[in-house]
C-alpha cells in the first residue's frame, strides 16, 4: 500500500548557507603598522633628543642684589650673553631677602654684588645642574668686574646625596608603582570598580610610605618622612587613578594609553632630572601640568623646602586623580545599564 504525504506534511530540509569565510589581516594592516610606528617611535625619539641636547636656561628666575646702575649693567649683559628669555631677574634689598626667596622656591638663585666682592646663593636641593648655571652667572659678573667671588649653598641636598641623583634615580620605580598599581586594578579586576577605587587609593599611600622609608635609609632625604610618603603618595595615585580609569572605561587599549602618557610624555618632561627650567618652551611648562612633573616638584617642595608654597602642584594632582575617577564612575554606570 502507497502512502501519499501532500507536500505541506514533508519536513523541511534543513538549507545550510554557505557564510562567507572570515577575512584575515588585510595588506593594508600591515602598510599601517609599517609606517606608524617608526614614525610615532621616531617622533618620541626627537623629543627625547632636543630635551637633552644642550639644554639652556629659559625664563629662569634669578636674584639680584646690587646698586642700581650696577644692577641695570648686570642685566642688559645676561640678556645680551644668554637671550632675553634665558633669565627672569629680580632685585632685592639685601641678601637676607634673596635668601628667603630661594627658601620659598620663589628663585633659583641669587648673586649679590657690593664693595667686597660677588656673593653666589645657590640652590642644589632644588636643581644641581641650576646651581652650576647660577655660579657661573656670578664668576661671569665678579671677572668683568675684578672682583671675588664666594658661592653659598642656601638649600643644600643631604650630604649622602649630594648631587640629587638618587632623588631623580626613584622617578622610574614611581611611575611604574603608578601604572602597575592602575593596570592591575582594570585588569584583574575588571567590572568590580570599588575594588578597583579599593586598590588605587590604598596602594599608593602604602608605595609612597615605602619610597619614603627607603630614601631616608639611603639618605636621600634627611627627615620629613612622612610628608615626604603623603607627596609620593599623591603623586603615584594620580597616576594610578588616571590607569584605572581609562583601563576600567577603554579595556587594554586605556591602559595602554595611560603607559605611554605617563612613560613617554609626562616623564621627559617633568624635568626632574635636571630643571623644567632647562627644557625648549613650552614644555618645562606643560609638563609641570602633567602628573611627573607635577610630583617631583611638591615631593622636592616638601623634602627640602619646607617654606615653599605647594598649593599648585598638590591640585594639579588632585585634578588627575579626579579625572580618574570619573573614567572609573563612567565604566560603573557603563556596567549597570548592560
Amino acid at each position: 500500500m502507497t502512502t501519499y504525504i501532500e507536500p505541506s506534511d514533508q519536513l523541511p530540509l534543513t538549507e545550510k548557507r554557505s557564510e562567507p569565510a572570515p577575512h584575515g589581516p588585510s595588506w593594508r594592516l600591515v602598510a599601517v603598522l609599517v609606517l606608524a610606528i617608526p614614525i610615532v617611535v621616531s617622533t618620541i625619539a626627537a623629543m627625547f633628543v632636543s630635551l637633552a641636547v644642550d639644554p639652556e636656561p629659559h625664563d629662569v628666575p634669578l636674584g639680584l642684589v646690587a646698586p642700581a646702575r650696577a644692577a641695570q649693567a648686570i642685566e642688559s649683559a645676561l640678556a645680551a650673553q644668554a637671550g632675553d628669555d634665558a633669565f627672569v631677574v629680580e632685585q632685592f634689598a639685601d641678601a637676607a631677602a634673596a635668601r628667603r626667596a630661594i627658601e620659598t622656591r620663589d628663585i633659583v638663585g641669587a648673586v649679590t654684588v657690593g664693595a667686597q666682592g660677588v656673593t653666589v646663593l645657590t640652590s642644589e636641593a632644588g636643581s644641581p645642574a641650576l646651581a652650576q648655571i647660577v655660579a657661573g652667572v656670578g664668576t661671569g659678573i665678579a671677572t668683568a668686574q675684578s672682583l671675588p667671588v664666594t658661592t653659598e649653598s642656601v638649600v643644600a641636598p643631604p650630604s649622602t646625596d649630594a648631587r640629587g641623583t638618587g632623588f631623580a634615580a626613584g622617578l622610574l620605580p614611581l611611575l611604574i608603582a603608578g601604572i602597575a598599581l592602575g593596570a592591575s586594578a582594570a585588569i584583574a579586576l575588571a567590572g568590580r570598580v570599588w575594588m578597583q577605587a579599593t586598590v588605587v587609593l590604598i596602594g599608593p599611600l602604602v608605595a609612597g610610605l615605602g619610597f619614603a622609608a627607603v630614601w631616608s635609609w639611603l639618605g636621600v632625604i634627611d627627615g620629613r618622612v612622612v610628608p615626604v610618603a603623603m607627596a609620593l603618595a599623591l603623586l603615584i595615585g594620580a597616576i594610578s587613578w588616571f590607569a584605572a580609569g581609562a583601563g576600567a572605561l577603554l579595556g587594554t587599549p586605556g591602559v595602554g594609553v595611560a603607559a605611554i602618557l605617563m612613560m613617554l610624555i609626562s616623564n621627559p618632561l617633568s624635568g626632574l632630572a635636571s630643571s623644567p627650567y632647562l627644557l625648549p618652551a613650552p614644555w618645562g611648562t606643560l609638563g609641570q601640568w602633567l602628573p611627573t612633573g607635577a610630583g617631583g616638584t611638591l615631593t622636592r617642595s616638601v623634602a627640602y623646602f619646607p617654606d615653599a608654597s605647594t598649593a599648585g602642584p598638590v591640585w594639579i594632582l588632585l585634578g588627575w586623580i579626579a579625572a580618574g575617577a570619573v573614567l572609573l564612575a563612567l565604566a560603573g554606570l557603563r556596567q549597570r545599564r548592560v
